[in-house]
């Protein structure tokens, strides 16, 4: 009876409790994906009624639905439209993620104009904070690889610090020392991402760009204008494209406090391939103090002459490097109320690099203010203090020196009980890390004041003034020998020294915008905007060098016996005029016209002020036209732009410089080593782009395609001059380069529910560069070149038709019968090799030098995929680089050594493939090793060091990668748990960054180069530092 009684009980519980849910209050709160920060404004309606609430200064939220079965639909300019079904729940709280592919999205654009999405007639790609800190990159470059299209970031290596390099679309100068890096403005100050390498050996040591000075967890939001009418407003500083950086800025509402810690480890995500069979040694004869770290016998034979030889050998490369670690906290205030409004933040970066010695530090403070003084007038100011620098050691050097280290030996034996070099025939090169030692201290201010004053509801004035400043204090020391008995002394300290540089760099930039909007009916509005602007620039670098120190240990330049000193100084400015007109007819059709006149003091006074116009246009087809239900966007754009680009300072004039080499010992003074040229014209840069944006069901699937072309003429080159003329080079207005290309943005969400998201991008970009001519008489211009043993080295040539990043050397013999005429510049890789009468291949005539690949890739691409299931998101970015080449300058001194992997096929014989010089085929058998072979034929150095190492076709080889960059798992903690005490909102977050490689290439991670972050020189891989794979968790907590 009892048990009847509950049944009947529950029965009527099931009916009742729907009955009541029919007319329930469902409350809740809206938070952004970014950083779990509450939302206002949030449109919360009940989907299919009319019944609807927006969320409050706190995100919270109270709306009536009427059944369990209602779904609840959140909107909010920027964010992706979000549905939740209601169910039997009375609290809902959502995490909307931000959306770019939407046409009513606003987005900042040149000098800060926030502008429509759908009223822009160029590509314009923007990467919110939620994306930015997914990976948790120190270096905000990095932070934006495989996400934006036409845009081209490397990390130059896995250095603590270390600078990253960006190109959008390409190379825009046919002088690989003219800047190819964009413009970068932070809340509308232009600042500096330079990367210096003043200092003796500066370049090889994985030195900071400066936007890594910047911290991602700071950033709103960034925009990256590529294309002339994107940036003509900026002008010519403007012509290689520009990022627009927003940083955060305040609420209105009572305080919030955000806490984001991350702490991970990190380790070298590739190593090269290494033989792990023969030892120390020449002519396979052991030999445990030999210079020759692997041309000896096996390990096995090695053991019986002396008992001592490990088991086997080491892994040098790998047991030279260290798991590196990375901790970082930053602190974030915002708040405010109807006048004021604040964000602030205090950060600090630890980063200890794999290569031991090595690390990195950052600490900063940022404050962003607005100030409402009256319904006419507003004011504010953005403010940025970094401290940053550490302790770097040249990587190039470093794995140089690895080569030479016999893998007999354990490399981490490197000091003697006395303090000197534990040495094995060779410099030790973790002894090297930590007594030749480079630190860098850098002090950073970026600062800026903003007005804003409306006279009248049409029109605006505002004026911005910024200041950048930086002091970057280097110094380098060696502390020398120590003169104990047995000492080695280590080649690169010599007898100590003690080097001091310091830069002083301050840029200041000014600018006034006057806007007027009117409108004439009810469709057509128009907005005028006149401004000016100034720019100036001072920078100044000094040194002393000290050699030889009196006392062993003691860094001061007192104590050096010579003393030595360089400096530089340059000043720059620049001051513009512009306008602009924007008409807009309903709501669907728009006109953007520009004009700017620069006036530069780089160039003579004749040729210092040039102007140069944009204009697109916008046409939004879904607005204008019926088209089918599923297509919900439609958009059609093209614009065309003229843009300049003026001299690198004190290329007009000679000058002159100090001279040191006096047999006396005075100094004096000589020509420079360039010959100005007063007649200097600006570079001109005509662009035209066209696209297309379309979205369908309900925004679900979109694209952006654009295509673009460019052509830049009057390039300013210097050229090299004959020596009778008293210079070195000459500056020169010559040659034409063409860029080309596609990019495509591809957005969609194949599953949408209440519970469960996936949403994915797919980025393409593909360019196209030529040398459409050079200065007249010249066939080539040669502007890079990297070591390579016995006439391996390669070249990097411009030549008229071809692309820039060209890589040019030494290559085999290729058979070509009577008649034949053979190609001067391209391999025939179709033809036989020529072999010699000994049996081994021919190496073609050092003369000719041909084509062996380009370093710019044929193609990149990203493919992000998010899933989202109620408070746990999974983030997965797998980038792509294909289609480029490199010359990997580690694999040449590999075989020059015994260390390649291949090499181990030293003791083998072998029927090279193809024809003798009469074309009948090879069939002569020979031997690969050093010495008397088995056939008795003295073989003297071997194949590899006598034949292969020498050819650079055999070190040229593919580099193309395909990783995932990165893998992110976040989960955002039950907002519920948090309803009564202090926290807001939490999240726990695991990223792994470069978890998984593909490439071909033999060395270190392709992606890593030997030129320094911002050179335009990237065909060559050198002894690089190496690239990490890193694995970190963060915490983020909102109060």
């Amino acid at each position: 009876m009892r048990n009847s009684f509950t049944l009947l009980v529950l029965l009527l519980m099931c009916c009742w409790v729907p009955a009541l849910a029919q007319d329930n209050i469902v409350s809740g709160r809206v938070t952004g994906a970014d950083e779990g920060m509450p939302l206002p404004g949030v449109s919360v309606t009940v989907k299919g009624t009319t019944t609807g609430t927006s969320t409050d200064a706190d995100g919270r939220f109270s709306i009536r639905v009427p059944s369990n079965d209602a779904v609840l639909e959140f909107r909010f300019l920027g964010y992706r439209i979000q549905e939740v079904r209601v169910g039997n729940q009375s609290q809902v709280n959502v995490t909307l993620a931000t959306d770019t592919q939407q046409l009513d999205e606003v987005v900042v654009t040149a000098m800060g104009i926030t502008r429509e999405k759908k009223a822009l007639g160029y590509a314009a790609q923007e990467v919110q904070a939620e994306e930015l800190v997914q990976n948790r990159q120190p270096n905000l470059l990095n932070a934006m690889q495989g996400k934006v299209a036409g845009v081209t970031i490397s990390s130059t290596g896995g250095a603590p610090g270390q600078g990253a390099n960006i190109q959008i679309r390409g190379i825009n100068s046919i002088d690989p020392n003219r800047p190819n890096q964009p413009l970068f403005v932070i809340d509308g100050i232009q600042v500096n991402n330079s990367t210096s390498t003043f200092g003796e050996g500066a370049e090889l040591r994985g030195m900071s760009n400066r936007l890594a000075d910047l911290n991602p967890d700071d950033i709103e939001s960034i925009n990256i204008l590529r294309g002339g009418a994107a940036t003509a407003l900026y002008g010519l500083r403007g012509a290689n494209g520009v990022v627009v950086i927003t940083t955060k800025s305040g609420q209105k509402g009572e305080m919030r406090v955000n806490f984001t810690s991350t702490a991970g480890w990190e380790e070298v995500n590739k190593f090269p391939e290494i033989q792990d069979t023969y030892t120390q040694g020449y002519t396979g004869e052991y030999d445990p103090t030999s210079f020759w770290p692997s041309w000896g016998p096996a390990w096995q034979e090695a053991r019986q002459i002396d008992p001592t030889h490990p088991e086997g050998i080491y892994n040098h490369f790998k047991d030279a490097y260290e798991t590196g670690n990375q901790f970082r906290n930053t602190l974030t205030f915002t708040g405010g109320g109807e006048a004021i409004t604040f964000s602030s933040s205090l950060s600090h970066l630890r980063h200890e690099g794999v290569l031991p010695f090595t690390d990195y530090q950052n600490t900063s403070a940022r404050l962003n203010t607005e100030v409402k003084l009256s319904e006419k007038f507003s004011t504010g100011g953005n403010f940025n203090y970094i401290r940053s620098g550490g302790k770097r050691y040249n990587a190039d050097r470093f794995n140089e020196m690895l080569s030479y280290w016999s893998p007999r030996w354990d490399v981490q034996d490197y000091v003697k009980p006395d303090g000197t070099m534990q040495s094995y025939g060779n410099d030790n090169p973790i002894y090297a890390a930590a007594t030749n030692q480079f630190e860098d201290d850098v002090s950073r201010f970026i600062g800026g004041l903003n007005f804003s004053y409306k006279p009248l509801s049409w029109l605006d004035l505002n004026y911005r003034v910024g200041l950048d400043t930086y002091s970057d204090d280097r110094t380098r020391t060696a502390p020398g020998p120590r003169n104990v008995a047995d000492e080695r002394v280590l080649e690169d300290n010599g007898q100590g020294f003690v080097h001091e540089y310091t830069t002083k760099f301050r840029s200041i930039n000014s600018t006034f915008i006057a806007s007027a909007n009117k409108s004439f009916g009810d469709k057509f509005n128009a907005t005028l905007r006149v401004g000016h602007e100034l720019y100036d620039e001072h920078i100044k670098s000094f040194g002393v060098q000290g050699e030889e120190l009196a006392v062993f240990d003691y860094f001061k330049l007192s104590n050096a016996r010579f003393l030595s000193s360089s400096e530089n100084e340059s000043d720059y400015r620049l001051m513009g005029i512009f306008g602009e007109a924007s008409f807009d007819y309903g709501d669907f059709l728009f006109l953007t016209l520009t004009g700017r006149n620069d006036i530069t003091s780089t160039l003579s006074e004749s040729n210092r002020s040039f102007f140069y116009p944009s204009a697109s246009i916008s046409y939004i087809v879904s607005e204008h036209l019926g088209l089918p239900e599923f297509i919900n966007q439609t958009k059609f754009r093209v614009s065309y732009a003229g843009i300049g680009k003026d001299a690198s300072p004190y290329s007009i004039s000679s000058g002159y410089a100090p001279y040191t080499n006096f047999p006396t010992g005075y100094t004096g003074v000589t020509r420079a080593p360039l010959l100005g040229n007063m007649g200097l014209k600006p570079e001109f840069t005509n662009t035209f782009e066209t696209g297309l944006e379309m979205s369908f069901l309900e925004n679900r699937i979109g694209f952006d395609l654009t295509y673009y072309y460019s052509v830049s003429k009057d390039q300013i080159l210097n050229i090299n001059v004959a020596s009778s003329t008293g210079y070195v080079r000459a500056a020169i207005n010559a040659g034409k380069m063409r860029n080309k290309g596609v990019e495509v943005v591809l957005n969609a969400t194949p599953v949408r529910t209440s519970d469960f998201n996936w949403d994915t991008k797919i980025i393409f970009s593909a360019n196209r560069n030529k040398i459409l001519s050079l200065p007249e008489g010249l066939e080539e211009v040669t502007y890079a070149s990297q070591f390579g043993y016995v006439g391996s080295t390669v070249t990097m040539k411009l030549i008229e038709g071809q692309p820039y990043g060209n890589i040019y050397g030494s290559h085999w013999q290729r058979y070509y019968g009577p008649g034949e005429e053979e190609d001067p510049l391209f391999i025939d890789e179709s033809r036989p090799r020529v072999i010699g009468e000994n049996g081994f291949p021919v190496r073609a005539p050092l003369s000719s030098q041909k084509l062996l690949g380009n370093s710019q890739p044929d193609w990149i691409g990203g493919f992000t995929n998010t899933f989202t299931y109620k408070g746990l998101s999974l983030t997965a970015l797998l980038d792509a680089r294909v289609g480029l080449e490199k010359y990997n300058q580690m694999d040449n001194f590999f075989a020059a050594f015994g260390i390649a992997e291949y090499t181990e096929d030293r003791n083998q014989t072998r029927v090279f493939e193809g024809v003798l010089a009469d074309g009948t085929p090879n069939t002569k058998e020979v031997w690969l090793g050093q010495g008397v072979g088995p056939d008795g034929v003295n073989y003297g150095d071997g194949y590899y060091r006598r034949f292969y190492r020498g050819v650079s076709e055999n070190f040229v080889e593919d580099a193309s990668w395909v990783r995932l960059r990165s893998l992110t798992l976040r989960y955002s903690l039950p907002q519920p748990w948090f309803e009564n005490i202090f926290i807001r909102n939490a999240a726990l977050s695991f990223t792994g960054n470069n978890l998984w490689l593909s490439t071909d290439y033999k060395g270190f991670d392709p992606e890593t180069s030997f030129s320094p972050s911002g050179s335009n020189v990237d065909g060559f891989s050198g002894f690089t530092y190496p690239a990490v794979r890193s694995f970190l968790f963060t915490l983020n907590v909102g109060f």
